[in-house]
Order: structure tokens, then sequence, then C-alpha cells
């Protein structure tokens, strides 16, 4: 394997695939990179066996193909300390690779290519299309709310639900809510409903923040698995076992009664009277009255804290305790200048509904 490509192009690879290498696998070969050398591009594979991305380079000129296995994180690290000038990769029988760059040269033990995890051939394998745009906030929208616990493992993701040319995304940690839904052209699959891991959704909107692309192709595969394609990347997922809770069966029905504030000075209180919150203690104070709101907060320990802001609120006097931190993960990837929050009781959910976006929150008990 022999080829030569400018430094910031091969960098850029190495960065898109890196993150799914594992480094403290049982398997040495999982903390390699697979390239492959073509007649006409460069490929590279990185996989923890959970989660593989694929980032597929055309070149101008290919010297000879091959492919090779080198160390992750020490060629990334290499080829990020090299001057801005062409790179020449060349790879040996014995698995070793040699970077060169200028009169800088560097010899890179390998491992066997044949060691490496298969990767599936995508061809004209059935599946559906979304705006990448789209895609990207749909995921910005919900995977705040994904749950971080082990033991919840079905919990530890995001539903992926295809039916009747709507895609849905939710997440949930048993406390709060997030779903996003759009309408996609008919797509030549039957229904979906999967669970797709935490840390595939995160590289997925990690990937789409940088990708040009206009279009994901999403495909469903035998195994238990869920690929995703835009531009040269290819996603590969394997599928959380178990079902997703039900969570239809939970959203509240309309209230007509909300307060109504302006977003960005609701999320610099909340943010402010956070401070106050300990572990042990986090509950923050709303208290709702006619055309206010008043955010506070008091610890022993720390002090107390009082923020009042206008808000059109007609309702009756209420009193609701939430955690700061699920009000902030939502105000922070809404767009609208307002946000409408529906409050039924003290004791019962918080809702925000927007056209193709649902955020459920629960409230804290009082001390």
């Amino acid at each position: 394997m022999l080829f030569t490509i400018e430094q910031s192009r091969l960098l850029k690879t190495l960065q898109i695939v890196e993150r799914a290498v594992n480094d403290r696998s049982a398997l040495p070969i999982l903390a390699n990179i697979l390239l492959e050398i073509t007649d006409r591009e460069l490929v590279c594979t990185a996989t923890d066996l959970d989660v593989g991305v694929r980032y597929q380079l055309p070149l101008a000129n290919v010297t000879e193909p091959g492919t090779a296995t080198l160390p992750a994180r020490r060629l990334s690290a290499l080829v990020r300390e090299l001057p801005e000038e062409l790179v020449t990769v060349e790879a040996k029988k014995n698995h070793a690779a040699t970077v060169s760059c200028g009169s800088s040269q560097f010899r890179i033990p390998g491992l066997p290519p044949e060691d490496f995890p298969t990767f599936p051939v995508l061809e004209q394998a059935a599946g559906l299309e979304i705006s990448a745009q789209v895609l990207r906030t749909m995921i910005t929208q919900t995977a705040f709310a994904m749950s971080m616990e082990a033991t919840r493992f079905v919990l530890n993701g995001a539903l992926v639900k295809y039916s009747d040319a709507t895609i849905t995304l939710a997440a949930t940690d048993g406390r709060r809510l997030a779903v996003a839904s759009t309408t996609v052209p008919p797509a030549r699959t039957s229904a979906l409903q999967v669970i797709v891991p935490s840390k595939a959704i995160r590289e997925l909107g990690r990937l789409l923040q940088d990708s040009e692309t206009d279009e994901v192709r999403i495909v469903p595969l035998q195994d238990n698995q869920l690929l995703f394609r835009f531009g040269g990347i290819t996603v590969l997922t394997r599928l959380v076992d178990g079902q997703f809770p039900q969570y239809d069966n939970v959203i509240p029905q309309p209230s007509p009664t909300t307060i109504q504030c302006d977003r960005a000075v609701f999320a610099s209180a909340v943010r402010r009277v956070s401070l106050m919150t300990t572990a042990t203690s986090q509950a923050v104070v709303f208290e709702l009255s006619k055309d206010r709101l008043v955010i506070s907060k008091d610890t022993p320990e720390l002090g107390s804290a009082r923020e009042e802001l206008p808000a059109a609120y007609q309702g009756a006097p209420a009193t609701i305790a939430f955690n700061p931190e699920y009000w902030l993960d939502v105000l922070k990837v809404l767009e609208s200048a307002d946000v409408t929050i529906e409050v039924s009781a003290p004791d019962k959910p918080a809702v925000i509904r927007l056209p193709g976006f649902l955020y459920i929150v629960l409230p804290m008990k009082l001390a």
C-alpha cells in the first residue's frame, strides 16, 4: 500500500473515524484504524464492535492499492503534528507502515488487516432518507434526555421510529421526555422501531455538524444493526435489545394554563439560581402568579437566590419544584425567542409543545 495525500485531508479523515476506536478493549485490533486504498479512494474504518465509522475519501492518484491497520491515537497524533505538506504512507508486508512528510519519516508497527472486523457491504438494501439538517436538529432536540444510568440499558439510547412516512426520535431518562418528529418521503422499507445506543446517537450528531451532505440514508440490517450513510461517511451501530417505554401513554392532554416568557431571560435566571443547588438538594422552586415568575433556591450551607422575571401567566397561583438542569438542557436547544410551558398542577408534568417537538419534565417534591 502506497499513497500520498495532503496533511489536512488525512488528519480530517482520521478525526472523523477515530472516536469509534476502543483503546481499552481486550482485542488489540480495535485500537487500530483500518486503511484501505482502492484504485480511486482512501477508506478509513474504526469500530468498537458496537459502533463503527467508515469514511471514503476520493484520491486523485493512487500509487499502490492495499490495506493496513495502524494504531489510531498514535497515527492521528503524529499526522496532527506534521506540517501542512504532502504526506506519504507506505505499508509493508510485515504490517508496519512508514509515514513521510518533508524531511520527517516515522515507522509505525501495525496488525494484520485480516484481523479487523468486517464491515457490511451496502448495495441496494431497502432504507429511508431524511434531510441531514433535519436529522441533526432532531438529535440535538432529544439526545440530552437519554439516560446515563448503566442499569437502565433500554434508556441508554434513543428510539428511532418510522411509520406512515414519519420519522420520530424519542429519549427519556424516566424523569423527562424529549420527542422530535418529521415527515419524510415514503420509503421502500417496512415500519421501523429500534433503540439506537447513546454513543451512536452522539457520534451521528457530531458528524452531521460538520457534514455538507443534503440527505442521510437509514438502512436496517440483519443481526440487529442499523446503518446511517451520508456523504462519504457510514455509521454502523448495534441496536439495544429491549422494549422502549410506551411514552405515548404518559403524554398529557394540552393544558389551557400556560406560562410564557423570554427564553434567554428564563434560561439565565434558572442558571444563576441553580448555583445554589447541591447534589443532595437539587430542587429549584418556581412560584407562579399573575404575570410573574419567581425562581428561588435556599440552601443553608450555600445561601439563597431569588430571581423575579415578567411572564404571561393567568392561572391560579402555584408553587412547583424542578431540577434546573432539565430546563437548561432544553432551553439551549430551542430557537424561538419566547418559550411557552403548560403547567396544569404542582404535581403534574410541565410540557413544551412545538410543531414537531414535545418536551415533558416531571416536578420534584418540595421539602
